[in-house]
């Protein structure tokens, strides 16, 4: 209902700004409906430059979508744009590092990066946790614990962190241990 209602709001707006525009297209993708925030955020882009204060909230915004629909070639393509319109957000760098990682890519490369983020956003555990899976994917098991051990303390109910670090305590002979974060 809120997203008909605010759909309906917007288009009755008599004069629909890049602002207004990005309100909406971000609302959008925080509630899933990704290809229709693809397309104001492409609506957005034909109406600004690459100077835009918007710019890399909104190649960031579009990169998010088109990587959940699959489109990881453009995804890719926007996430590095908005890093290269402003190279200091944290979580834009943790984004397509952490996806790199996954596609098990460039792992060297977004080690890097994420020590960068880390530094810009020190204690946040979702890039403590990207840093401990880089390293445990450089297989370097013993530095990958100790940030992983962080981030299960920072956000101990994640199932995904608590999958890390079973990961890496099984890797440092800790079965034991390993089985209950997996099954936790």
């Amino acid at each position: 209902q809120a997203i008909k209602l605010l759909k309906e709001t917007y288009n009755r707006l008599p004069l629909k700004g890049v602002y207004e525009t990005f309100d909406f297209a971000e609302f959008l993708k925080n509630n899933e409906e990704f290809e229709d925030s693809i397309k104001y955020y492409t609506d957005i882009l034909d109406r600004i430059k690459k100077n835009h204060p918007l710019y890399p909230e909104v190649t960031d915004g579009r990169g998010v979508s088109y990587e959940r629909v699959g489109q990881w070639d453009k995804a890719e393509k926007d996430l590095i744009s908005s890093l290269e319109a402003n190279p200091d957000q944290a979580y834009v760098i943790n984004y397509l590092a952490y996806s790199w990682i996954e596609q098990g890519i460039k792992i060297k490369k977004s080690l890097s990066m994420l020590e960068k983020a880390n530094k810009i956003k020190s204690n946040d555990p979702y890039i403590i946790d990207s840093l401990g899976w880089a390293l445990y994917k450089l297989k370097r098991y013993k530095e990958s614990k100790d940030y992983l051990q962080l981030a299960v303390r920072l956000m101990p109910a994640d199932p995904i962190v608590n999958d890390h670090y079973g990961d890496v305590l099984w890797k440092n002979g800790n079965e034991i241990q390993a089985r209950y974060y997996w099954k936790y």
